[in-house]
C-alpha cells in the first residue's frame, strides 16, 4: 500500500478512526467493571494499568487518524479549519495522556487537565466537521453530525454533569462516523 496515494491515506485514516473507538470499548468496559460494578479484580494495580492504558491508546490512535484526515482535507482545499482542529485536538490529547499517566503514577488530582481535554477535543472535532463541510470531501451530513455532536456535548456536559464531565466514549462517536464515511468513500 503506497501511503503517498490519497486513497491509501483515506483507508488508513478511516481504519485508525474506527480502531480508536474499538480500542476504547474494552477500556470503557474495564472502567465500568472497576468503578460501577466493583469487580474484585478491578482493585488491582495491573487491572488499572490495562484500563487506563487502553483509554490512552484509543486517544493516541484517534490522534493518528485525525492527522491523516487533516492531510486529506488540506489536499481537498482546506488550509485553515482542519489544521486548527488538529492542533486543538493534539494539545488536548497530550493533556489527557499526561493526566491519565499522572493519575496512575501518583494518584494526583488531574481533573482540571481532563476538563481542558474535554473542551479541546470537542472543539477540535467540531473544526474537523466544519472542514468536512467546507471541502465537500465527505457527505455534508457527516460534517453537520460531527459539528452538532461535539458542540451539543460541549454545552450539555457542563450543565448536566459539572462535577464529572469525563465520558471519554463521547469523543469516539464522531471519529467512528468519519472513519466509516472515509471507508465508504474509498
Amino acid at each position: 500500500m503506497d501511503v503517498k496515494d490519497p486513497i491509501s491515506q483515506q483507508i488508513v485514516a478511516g481504519w485508525l478512526l474506527i480502531l480508536s473507538g474499538i480500542i476504547f470499548v474494552p477500556g470503557g468496559l474495564l472502567y465500568t467493571g472497576r468503578a460501577i460494578w466493583k469487580w474484585p479484580a478491578g482493585q488491582s494495580q495491573s487491572y488499572l494499568y490495562w484500563e487506563r492504558g487502553l483509554v490512552m491508546a484509543a486517544v493516541l490512535i484517534a490522534t493518528l487518524g485525525l492527522v491523516l484526515l487533516e492531510r486529506l482535507l488540506e489536499a481537498a482545499s482546506d488550509r485553515i479549519l482542519s489544521p486548527l482542529g488538529m492542533a486543538i485536538f493534539l494539545i488536548g490529547a497530550v493533556l489527557v495522556i499526561a493526566a491519565e499517566t499522572l493519575s496512575l503514577c501518583r494518584q494526583e488530582e488531574v481533573y482540571p487537565m481532563i476538563v481542558v481535554f474535554i473542551i479541546l477535543a470537542f472543539l477540535g472535532q467540531a473544526a474537523f466537521g466544519a472542514a468536512i463541510l467546507g471541502t465537500g470531501f465527505l457527505p455534508a451530513w457527516v460534517g453537520w453530525a460531527t459539528i452538532l455532536w461535539n458542540l451539543a456535548w460541549l454545552v450539555i456536559l457542563p450543565i448536566a454533569r459539572p462535577d464529572n464531565m469525563y465520558y471519554p466514549w463521547l469523543h469516539y462517536v464522531a471519529p467512528l462516523l468519519i472513519g466509516i464515511a472515509l471507508l465508504s468513500r474509498g
